[in-house]
């Protein structure tokens, strides 16, 4: 059985190819198979695995080429569906065919099955387009990443309606939850858009991402973080006054893997 989560917000420069590409890791590290999905054209997700950009997408869905021929191994039980600028002739496809968004997403879960792997992590760009719609249809859960900052919440509002619009095309709805990135919990602003928002979504506000430079480093070192600082505040989370772990990827992904498992 396939899970399949996608990473979406209409704003840029929210976390959510470092989000995919972290949590991805942790996956695969923690022994599932997984496989990313780069479907931005800017293909960051092999810039941040330390790997060459290519046309996997490209050849998977326009060319009809099997999953299997056109994955790349990036690192142990982790699989990747490459992007570049070849994504357009994907997103090309999907306006020209009625049903191309339903038929990208029957496709992925069939072939990701059958090659077993047990988590799918869609990394979308940040504008809405045939393919993020698609990428909606195909998963199961949708992870919002955003920053903690008026003008990014405003953006939040504009992909749950997509979803929630989306969702009526589907057999059952789609569960969102939003992760908070870059918080700083020195500054008055990013605290209080972090209450506004646990206050409008309550549980499907997880909790935070500290601010972390580590985070910006480990790709220029050709590591995640994982490999590269896996004891910083951006794993880890941080303490409160209480001495209580907040946020962190590491925290992130054990909810992942709960809803994966229904705990």
């Amino acid at each position: 059985m396939t899970t399949i989560f996608a990473f979406i917000n209409q704003k840029g420069g929210v976390g959510k190819t470092t989000s995919a590409v972290t949590l991805g890791h942790g996956f695969a590290l923690q022994g599932y198979h997984t496989l990313l999905v780069d479907c931005d054209p800017q293909g960051h997700i092999a810039t941040q695995l330390s790997l060459p950009k290519g046309p996997g997408l490209c050849h998977w869905y326009y060319d009809e080429q099997p999953l299997s021929k056109t994955t790349v191994q990036a690192r142990e039980n982790l699989l990747m569906l490459a992007g570049d600028k070849s994504t357009d002739r994907v997103l090309g496809k999907l306006r020209e065919e009625q049903w191309g968004a339903a038929e990208f997403a029957e496709r992925l879960r069939a072939e990701s099955e059958a090659m077993r792997i047990q988590v799918v992590l869609l990394d979308l760009a940040p504008s809405l387009n045939h393919l993020q719609i698609a990428a909606i249809l195909a998963s199961d859960y949708v992870i919002i990443p955003t920053r903690l900052r008026y003008t990014d919440l405003d953006g939040v509002s504009e992909i749950t309606r997509s979803i929630t619009e989306t969702s009526r095309r589907s057999s059952k709805p789609k569960r969102y939850y939003l992760l908070p990135t870059f918080f700083d919990r020195v500054t008055k602003e990013t605290a209080q858009r972090l209450t506004e928002l646990a206050g409008a979504f309550g549980r499907q506000v997880w909790p935070p991402i500290p601010q972390d430079v580590k985070l910006a480093e480990a790709p220029g070192r050709g590591m995640t973080i994982w490999e590269y600082a896996p004891q910083s505040s951006g794993v880890q989370g941080y303490l409160n006054g209480n001495g209580k772990k907040i946020g962190g990827y590491e925290t992130i992904l054990s909810e992942m893997i709960r809803l994966m498992e229904g705990l």
